[in-house]
C-alpha cells in the first residue's frame, strides 16, 4: 500500500500546520469552561449552569438520535448563531482527524494472531494484529529488518513480527515483571533467540541514549528461520515502534528518535495523553509560540490537564451506544453531586477501585450507600439524607449532563490534533519527515492514530 494519503490525518504543510492549531487553540481559549473544569466537579463549579441558556433549550428538545448527529454537523436553521458557529468550527477543525480510510480497511491482514492469549481481550488482538502487519509495511519501505519495541509488555507484538514478517526484534519496557513474564513465554519458541526483551526506563536522558545504544551493539539473533545475522551489521537498519505508548512516553520515544543515528523509522500508537508532563507540552517552538500569542487574546488561558484528558476520550463514534450513555450520563452526575457534598463537608472519602456497574445505579441513595462502602459514614443517616436534600436541589441540573457531553466531545478531535500536530512539527523542525495514518476504524479502538517518522 504506497498511496497513502486516504488514510492520512492532518496532511498539512507546515504553514498550514500553523494556522490550523491557531484556529484549534483560539476555539479550545474561547470556550474552555467546557473542559477545564474535571467532570467529577461539574457540580461543584457549577458548569452545567455556564450552559447558553439558548443553547440548552435548543439542545435539550432533541431526541437521542438528534443529538447524536450534532457530532456529525446535523444543524437546524433556527438555533443560535452562536450554536450554530460553535458546531460549524468544531466540525471544520474537527474533520482532519478522520480521514475517509484506514490501514485494516485497505489491506490484507493476516487471521487473528495466534501467539496471542486467548485472554487478551478482542480489542487487544486486534490492534496488535493491524500494527504487526503496518509496522511490516513501513519495515519495507524503510529497508528495516530489526524493531526496537518501546513498552513491549508481554511481548505479543514480537512473536508475531517475527514469526509473521521475519523481523528480528528486541523489546524494553519498564516493568521487570512484564519483562520476565515475556522471556518465561518465549522460553518454548524455537526463534526465542530473535526476540529479545530487557528492563530498561526509557527518557531522553544521555544515561538512557547509552543504555540503548549498548543494547542495540549486543543483541545478537540466532534462530532456525534465516534470521541468524548479527544485529550490529550495516544493512540492519533499525526502527523504534511502540503501541499504545502512554503520556510522556510518547515525547521521550521521539526525542530519542532525535538523537540516534542508529535508529532510522519511527512509528508510535500514543494514548493517555492526560499523562503528558505539561512542562513538556507543547514540544515545537513554532506551537510554543501559538500558544503563547493564544494566552495573549485569552489570558489566563494555557494547555491543562483536563483538556489533555479529553483528547485521551473516546471519539464520537462511541456515543452510538445507547444504553452505555445513558450509564455514563446518570454516573456521571451522581460522581458530581457525590464530590460536591464531600468537599463541602471535609469529608475524608477514597473512590472503590472497581467499576460502576449499571446495578450500582438504580437510584442516587442506592449510588452514595455503594460509594460508602467500609466507610465511617456508612450508617450514618444524617449524612443520607443530607445527600439525598442534595439530589432533589440539584436533579434540575440532571438533562444538562448530556449537553456538556456533546460540546466536549466536539471538542475532542481539537484537542487531539492539538497535541498530534505538535508533535508533526516538532518533528519537522529536527528535519524528520512525519505522517499521521489511521490503523483502524475508531470505533474499534479510539486511540488508532500512527505518527509514522523517516530519517532523510
Amino acid at each position: 500500500m504506497k498511496n497513502r494519503n486516504n488514510i492520512s490525518a492532518w496532511s498539512f504543510n507546515d504553514l498550514c500546520a500553523i494556522k490550523y492549531l491557531e484556529q484549534v487553540t483560539d476555539i479550545l481559549a474561547q470556550y474552555s469552561w467546557i473542559y477545564e473544569t474535571r467532570n467529577t466537579d461539574i457540580i461543584l463549579h457549577n458548569v452545567l449552569e455556564k450552559i447558553p441558556l439558548k443553547w440548552y433549550e435548543e439542545l435539550n428538545s432533541l431526541s437521542t438520535t438528534e443529538l447524536h448527529q450534532v457530532l456529525f454537523n446535523f444543524i437546524k436553521e433556527k438555533w443560535p448563531s452562536s450554536l450554530k458557529l460553535f458546531i460549524e468550527q468544531c466540525q471544520y477543525l474537527g474533520q482532519f482527524r478522520f480521514p475517509p480510510h484506514n490501514f485494516k480497511e485497505l489491506t490484507e491482514t493476516t487471521n487473528e494472531p495466534k501467539y496471542v492469549a486467548s485472554k487478551v481481550s478482542t480489542k487487544k488482538q486486534y490492534e496488535i494484529n493491524v500494527m504487526s502487519g503496518f509496522v511490516n509495511e513501513i519495515c519495507q519501505d524503510s529497508n528495516c529488518s530489526v524493531v526496537l519495541d518501546i513498552g513491549s509488555g508481554l511481548g505479543y507484538l514480537d512473536q508475531i513480527l517475527h514469526h509473521q514478517y521475519k523481523l528480528k526484534c528486541i523489546g524494553l519496557d519498564s516493568s521487570s515483571q512484564y519483562t520476565l513474564t515475556a522471556r518465561e513465554r518465549l522460553k518454548k519458541d524455537p526463534c526465542s533467540n530473535s526476540m529479545k526483551h530487557q528492563t530498561l526506563e526509557i527518557n531522553s536522558t544521555k544515561e538512557c541514549i547509552e543504555d540503548l545504544k549498548n543494547v542495540l551493539e549486543e543483541s545478537n539473533f540466532d534462530c532456525n528461520c534465516n534470521v541468524k545475522e548479527k544485529l550490529n551489521q550495516e544493512n540492519d537498519s533499525k526502527i523504534m515502534v511502540g503501541l499504545h505508548s502512554c503520556g510522556n512516553l510518547t515525547q521521550d520515544m521521539m526525542k530519542l528518535f532525535c538523537k540516534m543515528e542508529e535508529i532510522t523509522a519511527f512509528i508510535c500508537v500514543g494514548c493517555c495523553y492526560n499523562k503528558i508532563n505539561l512542562n513538556d507540552f507543547p514540544m515545537s517552538k513554532s506551537v510554543q509560540s501559538v500558544v503563547s500569542s493564544t494566552s495573549t487574546r485569552f489570558p489566563g488561558w494555557s494547555p491543562c490537564v483536563s483538556g489533555l484528558r479529553l483528547a485521551a476520550h473516546g471519539t464520537r463514534t462511541h456515543t452510538q451506544d445507547t444504553d452505555k450513555q445513558t450509564h455514563l450520563e446518570k454516573n456521571l452526575f451522581y460522581r458530581a453531586l457525590f464530590e460536591k457534598y464531600i468537599q463541602n463537608e471535609k469529608i475524608s472519602w477514597r473512590q472503590p477501585k472497581r467499576r460502576i456497574r449499571p446495578s450500582d445505579l438504580p437510584d442516587f441513595e442506592t449510588y452514595c450507600k455503594n460509594m460508602l462502602k467500609n466507610h465511617p459514614l456508612e450508617h450514618d443517616s444524617k449524612t443520607l439524607k443530607n445527600l439525598n436534600k442534595l439530589y432533589d436541589d440539584c436533579e434540575h441540573l440532571f438533562p444538562r449532563i448530556r449537553i456538556l457531553l456533546v460540546l466536549q466531545t466536539l471538542l475532542q478531535p481539537l484537542w487531539e490534533g492539538f497535541v498530534i500536530v505538535d508533535r508533526m512539527l516538532y518533528f519537522r523542525e529536527n528535519d524528520i519527515s512525519t505522517q499521521v495514518l489511521a490503523l483502524w476504524d475508531d470505533s474499534v479502538s479510539s486511540r488508532n492514530m500512527a505518527l509514522c517518522a523517516y530519517k532523510r
